[in-house]
């Protein structure tokens, strides 16, 4: 197995992103998306910071919310479209999200992924996120959640 590489661009998403970020949300979550209104306000709020991945347009997302104190940052959303996946985008978000947090002061970085999401699972395995525990029906019932953290 190979990863196939392409050129990622990877910027600050702004509210005028968000018809595109509403799209990668309803394609990659499905019915689990966040609203119109909730991107607009994650886009509009200063505890966030929104990342979009091009490559020939967008084709991917990132969200972190940072608290704050900046003890931790939390990576609320990591999406590619799935035309995409597999040519390392979902890396690249990781990688650009995590020195975004980093630059912050954060001295970890926390996520939620769902249990049966092995694809994610091992994305962020192999970053160094190790799984601290299981936060049962997080997605609804009998769809637990593993809670993950890596120090920066």
């Amino acid at each position: 197995m190979f990863l196939l590489c392409v050129f990622v661009m990877i910027r600050t998403a702004g509210i005028e992103d968000l018809p595109i970020l509403q799209q990668i949300e309803n394609i990659c979550f499905g019915d689990e998306r966040y609203s119109a209104e909730d991107l607009a306000a994650i886009l509009e709020e200063n505890g966030f910071e929104t990342m979009l991945a091009e490559v020939d347009g967008p084709v991917g997302s990132a969200i972190v919310n940072y608290r704050q104190d900046l003890i931790a940052a939390q990576l609320v959303s990591l999406a590619v479209l799935p035309q995409y996946r597999g040519q390392g985008i979902a890396h690249a978000l990781l990688i650009e999200a995590e020195k975004r947090v980093r630059a912050k002061g954060a001295r970890r970085m926390v996520l939620q992924v769902e249990a049966i999401n092995v694809p994610a699972m091992n994305l962020y395995l192999h970053h160094g996120f190790t799984i601290e525990g299981v936060i049962g029906d997080y997605y609804g019932p009998g769809r637990d959640a593993f809670f993950m953290i890596k120090a920066l």
